[in-house]
């Protein structure tokens, strides 16, 4: 702490270098108001001092005071300038203003990042909290019938009953798997940080640690709605396509850029096959991927199916393709790297679209 009696030996030349550093600490922005206290009574007892002007006191004062704001010294050299004592008076009082500044624009930005306590807090109803504090997942049954497999080190908030409740909301801080009852009059909310998932009836992933730099909601099945939380969607980083929020179905991932505020649509980096509604048979069952001289029209169509995804290609360069192979055993993105390869084509997955490229097969 910095007291007067530090100052004075800091105007004299007589600190040791842990006192300096202290009074470094001070000039660094922390408690301007405290420091320029200090020295307005500093100054009142340097002019008193023996055999030198109160005047030429404060002068030296601002010396070392400006050459320690423009560089950390080891040690205090006592030099002597001439300066304009209201010109430095304006100094002080902008760099006062600069810290708070600082300090008042450090809080915007905090503004900008919704947390657990935050969205939970704007709650109409009563909540319950289950807090997972173990090594592995806990299963939460809601209400509703709804099921939420919570990942440790995250907890969730949600009301005891839905029933007279227009909309069913739950809060999420961590990571948690839910599997939503279906019902159309009272939409499933779930605010994680920035992000508000809207669903009716399906199953999905939310990640949301407070460490985190991004917020991600990954869907398995059904539709799913992601937007940036209302107060703030007016942020300045956010596209109006952004803004008006993303529609999720399987296979697919919204990521929010904490940092950036950048709201990004995605495929997940495993995309699994998926079963329609109704079936009990396998995937196995389901689909078939053993092509013979087939059709690149006919290959991707069978992909689009199973995976839920959306291919793009020039159908008029690729039409002369043919694939004969059994990609049953690969994933998407081996099946994928199968094809392109065989047809001297590339592709890139481009806001949740696999795009296809290549210059045919004229042979």
């Amino acid at each position: 702490m910095i007291t007067r009696q530090l100052l004075t030996r800091y105007r004299q030349g007589l600190c040791t270098p842990d006192e300096l550093e202290t009074v470094q600490f001070y000039l660094s922005g922390e408690n301007l108001s405290e420091l320029k206290r200090m020295l307005d009574e500093d100054w009142k007892d340097a002019a008193a001092e023996t055999n030198q002007d109160g005047r030429e006191a404060e002068e030296r004062i601002w010396s070392k005071l400006a050459e320690d704001m423009d560089e950390v010294r080891e040690l205090p050299v006592m030099v002597r300038r001439k300066f304009n004592l209201k010109f430095l008076w304006q100094c002080a009082a902008a760099a006062v203003i600069v810290v708070t500044a600082g300090w008042f624009i450090s809080q915007q930005f905090a503004s900008d990042e919704l947390t657990y306590e935050i969205n939970r807090s704007a709650a109409e109803t009563a909540l319950l909290e289950k807090i997972n504090g173990t090594s592995g997942p806990m299963l939460i049954t809601l209400s509703d019938g709804s099921r939420v497999r919570l990942s440790p080190k995250s907890k969730i908030s949600y009301a005891a009953s839905f029933d007279s409740e227009l909309k069913r909301e739950v809060y999420l801080s961590g990571e948690a798997f839910f599997i939503v009852t279906p019902n159309r009059d009272k939409p499933f909310f779930v605010y994680a940080n920035e992000l508000v998932t809207k669903v009716l009836g399906t199953s999905f992933n939310v990640r949301a640690y407070a460490e985190d730099k991004d917020v991600t909601v990954k869907v398995s099945t059904g539709r799913v709605s992601v937007e940036v939380a209302e107060k703030l969607r007016n942020h300045q980083n956010m596209t109006a396509r952004e803004k008006g929020g993303i529609l999720l179905t399987p296979n697919q991932q919204a990521v929010l850029s904490r940092q950036e505020f950048h709201l990004v649509k995605s495929l997940v980096e495993n995309p699994l096959l998926i079963i329609p509604e109704g079936k009990t048979k396998t995937v196995k069952e389901v689909y078939s991927f053993k092509f013979q001289a087939a059709t690149l029209n006919s290959v991707f169509e069978a992909i689009e199916k199973g995976y839920g995804v959306n291919i793009v290609f020039d159908d008029e360069i690729l039409e002369n393709c043919r694939l004969t192979a059994d990609l049953s055993g690969e994933s998407l993105y081996e099946k994928l790297d199968i094809i392109c390869k065989s047809i001297e084509a590339e592709y890139q997955v481009f806001d949740a679209q696999i795009i296809i490229t290549g210059k045919g097969c004229n042979f």
